[in-house]
């Protein structure tokens, strides 16, 4: 695998990875909270006879930046470094694939930006009708306490294999989320790149990109939308309906994590979308 490309992004180095393809089609991918762009490798090897499919690490996550100050921390910036990666790239035809946060990150880009993408799937948006409550969701609480360092990768294979979320993560797609997304110790032991307060901080900010700006997105999007019964697969028919041009996909045995569950299901969907507006 190619190493990453850096640009300069308002806070910092963006980390832009290759995933492989070619052709006059490009997706690029924005990932959720806590992960990296190495992660959806498995989901772009499919789709690389479609289209060249490149991923970035946006701002605290993967091999980019840490902001030194917390308030950089806002979703704003994430779709600021998603907008800057979409500019270097000056891809003629751009589709887009954004998951949780980055899926938040790609809407806003075309909200501010019309016209930036060619066609567009987002797996479920985190775009509520307001700010979430000041008090630490369960979620937030979660991801600061998190383990940041383990004494070797098959240790951390063992552990994240042997619970969810990340236990239903295929084999290899898990196994590239422990080789990418940790940082190795002269020891050999690992420590997440993604720091368990970065990432919380992250959550802390979720809900910055309203509901209500989705009205201005003229762009046919497709959100999809997984089979549990949670908080951001009950939105997905408030997006839809707030998108001019929204539809719902549905992937009724897959969770939240569903394009790193099952990389060869959501990616026929998402060859499927990037087929029908390239032809």
């Amino acid at each position: 695998m190619n190493e990453p490309e850096f640009i300069d992004g308002a806070v910092g180095k963006i980390a832009i990875h290759d995933l492989g393809g070619s052709g006059s089609e490009t997706l690029l991918i924005a990932h959720a909270t806590g992960f990296l762009g190495r992660v959806y490798r498995a989901f772009a090897k499919e789709l690389t006879k479609d289209a060249h499919v490149i991923a970035l690490d946006m701002r605290a996550h993967g091999d980019s930046d840490t902001p030194e100050d917390d308030n950089d921390m806002h979703w704003h910036g994430m779709a600021d470094d998603l907008r800057r990666v979409v500019a270097h790239i000056g891809a003629e035809s751009l589709h887009g694939f954004g998951h949780s946060m980055g899926g938040a990150a790609l809407l806003e880009v075309e909200r501010t930006t019309p016209g930036t993408f060619t066609s567009a799937m987002v797996y479920e948006p985190v775009v509520p009708p307001g700010p979430f409550g000041p008090e630490p969701s369960p979620i937030q609480r979660a991801a600061a306490g998190r383990m940041r360092t383990f004494p070797s990768r098959g240790q951390a294979l063992e552990r994240y294999g042997a619970r969810p979320p990340l236990g239903l993560f295929r084999a290899d797609v898990l196994s590239d989320y422990v080789r990418h997304g940790f940082a190795e110790g002269t020891n050999g032991e690992i420590t997440l790149k993604c720091a368990p307060e970065s990432e919380a901080l992250t959550f802390a900010n979720a809900g910055t990109i309203p509901l209500a700006s989705l009205k201005d997105i003229d762009l046919d999007v497709v959100v999809a939308v997984s089979g549990e019964d949670s908080m951001l697969a009950s939105l997905v028919d408030e997006i839809v309906e707030m998108l001019p041009n929204g539809r719902a996909q549905r992937f009724p045995t897959l969770s939240h994590f569903g394009p790193l569950q099952d990389p060869v299901v959501v990616a026929n969907a998402v060859r499927e979308l990037i087929t029908a507006a390239s032809s």
